[in-house]
């Protein structure tokens, strides 16, 4: 019992009121560019990919800024078909998915603007099934090759499509 009291004087003591708050100071951050949905590389413990565009005959390409708040200036994003994504996706999974032909689909240029006071923009990519052979697995792989003057995040740059035959 002596030690008792002693023991919760000093356990009083030391939970006295701590008012220290964490205050976040963002003002170095730069913004970021990026594929929202962004799934490649998987990340993590993630299995494959499946992203399978059967039956669709429209894909959404998002990028979007990584602030908080927009921007007060557009931003010019281009995207590139990126045609090592296949050999390494398949590579990993060991499938075989062949690059979905240019005539197989529309998209006008493959640049989007993220206009002011926005944070999102999306590129619609119109499929044309009468000219996607079905005995064939495919994929439509895009990568921001830039973004204006703004970083791009290496880890959710790339987004691959992938297209199942029968």
């Amino acid at each position: 019992m002596k030690l008792l009291l002693p023991f919760s004087i000093i356990l009083l003591l030391l939970s006295g009121c701590l008012k220290n708050e964490v205050v976040l100071y963002y003002s170095g951050i730069q913004p970021t560019i990026l594929i929202p949905n962004a799934n490649w590389p998987v990340k993590g413990y993630a299995g494959q990919p499946m992203d399978s565009a059967a039956g669709t005959t429209k894909l959404n390409l998002y990028a979007r800024v990584s602030l908080e708040t927009p921007l007060n200036k557009s931003v010019l994003v281009k995207f590139a078909v990126d045609n090592a994504l296949v050999d390494a996706y398949n590579q990993q999974w060991g499938t075989s998915y062949q690059l979905l032909p240019a005539n197989c689909y529309q998209a006008g240029s493959l640049e989007l603007t993220i206009p002011a006071g926005e944070k999102q923009a999306v590129l619609p990519i119109t499929l044309v099934p009468a000219n996607i052979n079905p005995a064939n697995d495919y994929m439509l792989p895009f990568t921001i090759g830039s973004a204006e003057n703004y970083i791009v995040a290496a880890n959710f740059k790339s987004m691959v499509f992938t297209v199942k035959g029968q």
